[in-house]
Protein backbone atom coordinates (compact mmCIF):
# COMPACT_ATOMS: atom_id res chain seq x y z
CA UNK A 1 0.00 0.00 0.00
CA UNK A 2 1.16 3.57 -0.28
CA UNK A 3 2.71 5.05 2.62
CA UNK A 4 0.26 7.72 3.18
CA UNK A 5 -2.19 4.67 3.94
CA UNK A 6 0.61 2.65 5.95
CA UNK A 7 2.52 -0.03 6.05
CA UNK A 8 0.58 -2.52 9.00
CA UNK A 9 -2.22 -4.30 7.99
CA UNK A 10 -3.29 -7.49 9.59
CA UNK A 11 -6.30 -8.80 8.16
CA UNK A 12 -6.21 -8.86 4.31
CA UNK A 13 -9.03 -10.86 2.19
CA UNK A 14 -8.87 -11.43 -0.99
CA UNK A 15 -12.10 -11.45 -3.62
CA UNK A 16 -13.30 -15.37 -4.21
CA UNK A 17 -13.59 -14.96 -7.60
CA UNK A 18 -11.09 -12.18 -8.98
CA UNK A 19 -7.55 -11.98 -7.92
CA UNK A 20 -6.91 -8.68 -8.57
CA UNK A 21 -8.99 -7.33 -6.04
CA UNK A 22 -8.72 -7.63 -1.92
CA UNK A 23 -9.48 -5.62 0.89
CA UNK A 24 -6.89 -4.43 3.99
CA UNK A 25 -7.66 -3.06 7.24
CA UNK A 26 -4.36 -0.98 8.04
CA UNK A 27 -3.53 0.06 11.39
CA UNK A 28 -0.63 2.37 12.77
CA UNK A 29 2.44 0.86 12.72
CA UNK A 30 4.74 4.03 13.90
CA UNK A 31 5.41 2.18 17.19
CA UNK A 32 5.25 -1.91 18.21
CA UNK A 33 1.75 -0.73 20.09
CA UNK A 34 -0.89 0.19 19.79
CA UNK A 35 -1.82 -1.16 16.13
CA UNK A 36 -5.18 0.79 16.29
CA UNK A 37 -6.65 2.27 13.22
CA UNK A 38 -4.73 5.28 12.21
CA UNK A 39 -5.75 8.31 13.74
CA UNK A 40 -8.63 6.37 15.16
CA UNK A 41 -10.32 6.55 12.15
CA UNK A 42 -11.06 2.87 11.04
CA UNK A 43 -11.13 2.15 7.53
CA UNK A 44 -11.00 -0.68 4.98
CA UNK A 45 -9.00 0.26 1.84
CA UNK A 46 -9.62 -2.00 -1.75
CA UNK A 47 -8.42 -2.69 -4.71
CA UNK A 48 -9.36 -3.75 -7.91
CA UNK A 49 -6.53 -3.86 -9.68
CA UNK A 50 -3.64 -5.77 -7.61
CA UNK A 51 -2.62 -3.11 -5.31
CA UNK A 52 -1.35 -0.62 -8.11
CA UNK A 53 -4.06 1.55 -6.51
CA UNK A 54 -5.86 1.80 -3.56
CA UNK A 55 -9.40 3.38 -2.10
CA UNK A 56 -10.50 4.06 1.41
CA UNK A 57 -13.99 2.69 2.24
CA UNK A 58 -15.11 3.73 5.46
CA UNK A 59 -18.33 4.52 4.81
CA UNK A 60 -20.83 3.65 7.95
CA UNK A 61 -17.66 2.88 10.25
CA UNK A 62 -16.72 5.41 13.28
CA UNK A 63 -15.51 8.74 12.09
CA UNK A 64 -12.88 9.34 15.31
CA UNK A 65 -12.15 8.13 18.38
CA UNK A 66 -12.19 4.00 17.44
CA UNK A 67 -9.14 2.84 19.03
CA UNK A 68 -9.94 -1.13 18.50
CA UNK A 69 -7.71 -3.79 16.85
CA UNK A 70 -8.55 -6.19 14.00
CA UNK A 71 -6.88 -9.12 14.42
CA UNK A 72 -5.13 -10.91 11.89
CA UNK A 73 -8.19 -13.66 11.40
CA UNK A 74 -10.59 -11.45 12.10
CA UNK A 75 -11.72 -10.27 8.48
CA UNK A 76 -13.05 -12.32 6.00
CA UNK A 77 -15.49 -12.86 3.16
CA UNK A 78 -17.92 -15.18 1.78
CA UNK A 79 -18.30 -16.09 -1.79
CA UNK A 80 -21.73 -14.28 -2.67
CA UNK A 81 -22.37 -11.01 -5.37
CA UNK A 82 -21.54 -9.13 -4.56
CA UNK A 83 -18.39 -10.44 -2.48
CA UNK A 84 -19.71 -9.65 1.90
CA UNK A 85 -16.66 -8.86 4.24
CA UNK A 86 -16.72 -9.08 7.69
CA UNK A 87 -14.59 -7.74 10.46
CA UNK A 88 -14.39 -8.25 14.51
CA UNK A 89 -12.45 -5.99 16.66
CA UNK A 90 -10.75 -6.16 19.95
CA UNK A 91 -13.37 -4.03 21.76
CA UNK A 92 -16.13 -6.65 21.07
CA UNK A 93 -17.34 -4.88 17.58
CA UNK A 94 -18.13 -7.48 14.21
CA UNK A 95 -19.22 -5.70 10.99
CA UNK A 96 -20.46 -6.29 7.75
CA UNK A 97 -20.13 -5.09 4.43
CA UNK A 98 -22.60 -6.88 2.00
CA UNK A 99 -21.67 -4.60 -0.64
CA UNK A 100 -17.85 -5.22 -1.42
CA UNK A 101 -16.92 -2.68 1.31
CA UNK A 102 -19.16 0.27 -0.25
CA UNK A 103 -21.03 0.68 3.59
CA UNK A 104 -20.45 -0.93 6.29
CA UNK A 105 -22.95 -1.93 9.11
CA UNK A 106 -22.09 -2.86 13.28
CA UNK A 107 -23.95 -6.75 13.31
CA UNK A 108 -23.10 -6.85 17.36
CA UNK A 109 -21.34 -4.59 20.34
CA UNK A 110 -20.10 -5.63 23.68
CA UNK A 111 -18.61 -9.16 22.43
CA UNK A 112 -15.47 -10.23 24.00
CA UNK A 113 -12.81 -9.57 21.82
CA UNK A 114 -13.15 -11.02 18.92
CA UNK A 115 -10.22 -13.04 17.23
CA UNK A 116 -11.58 -14.86 14.45
CA UNK A 117 -14.25 -14.47 11.87
CA UNK A 118 -15.62 -16.48 9.29
CA UNK A 119 -18.63 -16.45 6.59
CA UNK A 120 -20.96 -19.24 6.87
CA UNK A 121 -23.68 -19.29 4.32
CA UNK A 122 -26.69 -22.11 4.20
CA UNK A 123 -26.04 -24.60 1.39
Amino acid sequence: MPARIGDIGFPMVLHPRDPAVAWVFPMDGTTVWPRTPIGGRPAVYGTRNAGRSWKRMDQGLPKGQAWFTVKRQAMGADALDPVGLYFGTTGGEVWASFDEGARWHCLCLHLPHVYSVEAALPG
